[in-house]
């Protein structure tokens, strides 16, 4: 006879699954096949590995200056950093209607230069700023000539047109649209003849002599890429040490020997992809990023010693897969028809690229790309202002910020002026353009769905309660979500506002509801709580092993 009465069958083991930590996003794949540590959703988050932290929010900063003018004037054209040659004083610097405005972050100062008289910018000139050595140049399209101001800070003056004629045997600087400043010479795009598609001139590259921006040397220095296509010029970078990349709107394009213009040499990179926008482009170390039709591409090295009159150079390829694959679905929502007004830069070991989305025809939205984890970690949303324009970014300028000189900072600038980014516990909120006062804040609406928790399992479970791991300040408040699949159901099952500042595990139930797969959604609706993991239990039949927070 046995030596023990049977008590029955033993009970279904509790299974948990879970993540400690937080990787990146990925929504293209279906959810319940998502590696650990990946997230379907991210608005307004940070992943770091460790936590995902709501995001800082904007600092409206330009209230004191007088940028309104009348109507339609009442607007920002375009912003750069210039930085004082004598003392290394940053500045962020906004083209108005009549004058330019030199902003001091340090003391929170500004001082305003005029243009000359009866000398505007308006929309259609599509400005932009270059720092030549001392002087600022302002680049008004093909129809005006440059302004230029001799970055005296001592006894500032107004800004003078550029010369029109040349200080050597060349020609004089020619109207344009952008340019840089690269290897001691001034880079220009020089319009050629009229792109039959439309829009903006068809351009070639045209370099000034060195040391010399009134003079520019065609027979040396002037460069027609992908000649005989309808391929036009979209905007050009410096790569490396001698190397000048040129975007093109359907292929890319590499000048070497910048330096000796006239051992200067051309190869085509890739007809694969061309350049969308020409402010999206921004470098991070060798690599290079762009905006091109089929979402975001990078450039990296490689070498070719056959190029470049028999020496070695770096040879520069693109991938084929895009970057932004792994949130197709989310980058589906740009709208391209605007998406030459995207622009990007590498800040804090980040890829930060505004784009329109939606109905939007201003980049309103920002994607974040991890460059140390090479995964993008959130989309980005900002709160509505007063009057017609909500939150967008036209331009980026990374610039000392503060009494702290070294300490450089992300700024937004838009039409409506310039705000610092990732400041705040919340967002400044209203149109304030010409006013010191405070409209208002936002809270920050940050969201986070994690993949659905399957333990690799077909079987349908019965979810029986979760935690979250979160760490709080007072007021901090968010409420949490599981999302079944098979059958699909949704239902809040904590809402939690914190009472201090603490590190906290919250436990819940699920109300036992059933499914194959379960997500957890976070919806923070005040402060900034970071979350450290989350795991749900369930009961399944036939499963007979328990897997740990991952």
């Amino acid at each position: 006879m046995p030596r023990y009465t049977p008590n029955g069958p033993l009970d279904d083991p509790i299974l948990v699954d879970g993540d400690r930590g937080f990787r990146g996003i990925d929504s293209y794949l279906e959810n319940t096949s998502l590696q650990g540590g990946f997230v379907e959703t991210s608005e307004n988050m940070r992943l770091t590995g460790d936590l995902a932290e709501t995001r800082k929010g904007i600092d409206f900063l330009s209230g004191g200056l007088t940028l309104s003018y009348n109507g339609t004037d009442e607007r920002v054209f375009c912003s750069t950093l210039f930085s004082d040659p004598a003392t290394g004083t940053e500045f962020v610097v906004v083209a108005t209607k009549t004058k330019a405005i030199i902003w001091n972050d340090a003391n929170n100062s500004g001082i305003a230069i005029d243009y000359p008289g009866g000398e505007v910018v308006a929309d259609a000139d599509g400005a932009s700023f270059v720092q030549n050595f001392e002087k600022l140049i302002l680049f008004r399209g093909t129809a005006k000539r440059p302004l230029e101001w001799d970055g005296n800070f001592a006894s500032p003056t107004d800004f003078t047109v550029k010369t029109g004629t040349a200080s050597g045997a060349g020609i004089a600087c020619p109207n344009s649209t952008f340019g840089i400043s690269f290897r001691n010479r001034l880079i220009i795009a020089n319009p050629v003849t009229t792109n039959p598609s439309g829009g903006d001139s068809n351009y070639s590259v045209i370099m000034s002599d060195l040391l010399d921006s009134n003079n520019f040397t065609p027979a040396d220095s002037q460069f027609r890429l992908n000649r005989g296509s309808a391929d036009f010029l979209v905007s050009f970078f410096p790569y490396q040490e001698d190397q000048l990349i040129c975007f093109l709107r359907n292929s890319i394009h590499m000048i070497n020997n910048v330096a000796t213009t006239s051992a200067a040499n051309t190869y085509e990179i890739t007809r694969q992809h061309g350049c969308v926008a020409r402010k999206s482009i921004a470098q991070s170390g060798p690599q290079t990023f762009f905006l091109s039709d089929n979402g975001v591409i990078v450039l990296s090295p490689g070498t070719d010693p056959a190029k470049g009159l028999g020496v070695a150079i770096s040879k520069v390829s693109g991938e084929t897969i895009p970057m932004t694959r792994p949130i197709q679905d989310q980058f589906d929502e740009v709208n391209f028809a605007h998406a030459d007004k995207s622009c990007g830069v590498v800040h804090d070991n980040k890829y930060y690229l505004a784009v329109p989305t939606g109905s939007s025809t201003v980049p309103n939205a920002i994607f974040i790309f991890d460059l140390l984890t090479s995964t993008w970690i959130s989309v980005d949303s900002y709160p509505a202002m007063s009057g017609s324009l909500a939150f967008h970014v036209d331009d980026w300028v990374i610039c000392s910020h503060g009494s702290n000189p070294t300490r450089r900072r992300l700024f937004a600038c838009n039409d409506t002026g310039f705000y610092l980014m990732e400041e705040n516990q919340t967002d400044d909120s209203g149109r304030k353009i010409g006013s010191t006062s405070e409209s208002g804040t936002t809270a920050i609406a940050g969201k986070l769905k994690t993949r659905s928790f399957t333990f690799d399992s077909v079987d349908v479970k019965r979810w029986r309660r979760g935690q979250v791991g979160v760490n709080t300040v007072a007021s901090d408040a968010f409420t949490v979500k599981v999302n079944t699949i098979d059958p699909d159901t949704s239902s809040t099952v904590l809402t939690h506002t914190a009472s201090g500042t603490e590190e906290a595990l919250l436990r819940f139930g699920t109300g036992r509801v059933r499914g194959y797969g379960a997500s957890v959604e976070i919806d923070v609706t005040a402060g900034r709580p970071s979350f450290r993991h989350i795991s749900l239990e369930a009961i399944a039949n036939g499963l007979n092993a328990r897997r740990e927070v991952a």
